[in-house]
């Protein structure tokens, strides 16, 4: 399923992806191990609490168990400690059944070929280097930001708007790529035009209303149909 909500001649002169749950299908295995955190700091789970981190940093889930753990009474660092374990984590869930999503590397290459391309992601540098690297990204993308490397992580717009610096391009001539509420306030604060990767499910109503479209395959050939297009303007 793919739709544009939009029918002027706009053509990206860049893209920026997000990196988990749109390159990678690891949201639904990270919400396991965030699950598992608060189990170990006996952090009661509502499922407010779980959809308001989706697409957060590790210091926003850091943060949060500080702040309800009962654990952290009378701790000095406890926020530091708990950060330390939060950042091992994701290390170690990248062997746990982390996978590329469907289509998106060729997809990435497809754009790649003709327009710079940028990953923007709330992980950590370290962390962020090593899926690109691990999952063929890196010798594709032009470059990628981490919350490393900016102010403030998203849904702040720091992160897209470093990337999109980076590529030589104005905001207003990305095409951005997100699948959380967190990633599209990032995008659109941003000022970049934004595309929602998503089912199109009761929950996600705020952010299908917020981007230009939407899709849930990169292998849609109406979706592929549509960069041809815009490829081909541009040329």
């Amino acid at each position: 399923m793919f739709s544009l909500d939009t029918t002027d001649t706009w053509a990206p002169h860049c893209a920026v992806f997000d990196c988990d749950g749109v390159l990678l299908d690891s949201e639904t295995l990270w919400n396991d191990v965030q699950i598992e955190l608060f189990d170990h700091y006996d952090v009661t789970v509502t499922k407010e609490l779980e959809t308001s981190l989706i697409g957060s940093a590790a210091e926003d889930l850091a943060k949060v168990i500080t702040h309800l753990s009962p654990q952290a009474q009378g701790k000095e660092n406890f926020y530091d400690q708990v950060l330390a374990h939060v950042k091992s984590t994701e290390l170690e869930i990248l062997d746990r059944g982390v996978v590329p999503i469907p289509g998106a590397l060729d997809f990435i290459k497809k754009l790649a070929a003709h327009i710079p391309v940028a990953v923007a992601s709330n992980s950590s540098g370290e962390l962020l280097a090593v899926k690109m690297q691990k999952f063929g990204y890196a010798d594709i993308v032009t470059t990628w930001v981490s919350s490393s490397d900016v102010p403030s992580p998203k849904p702040s717009p720091d992160i897209y708007l470093e990337a999109v610096r980076r590529l030589g391009f104005s905001p207003e001539q990305a095409l951005t790529v997100e699948d959380s509420v967190t990633g599209m306030m990032a995008a659109t604060g941003a000022g970049t035009r934004c595309l929602i990767f998503t089912p199109e499910t009761p929950e996600q109503k705020e952010l299908l209303a917020a981007g230009i479209g939407r899709f849930d395959s990169f292998e849609d050939a109406e979706l592929l149909a549509q960069v041809d297009r815009w490829l081909a303007s541009k040329a």
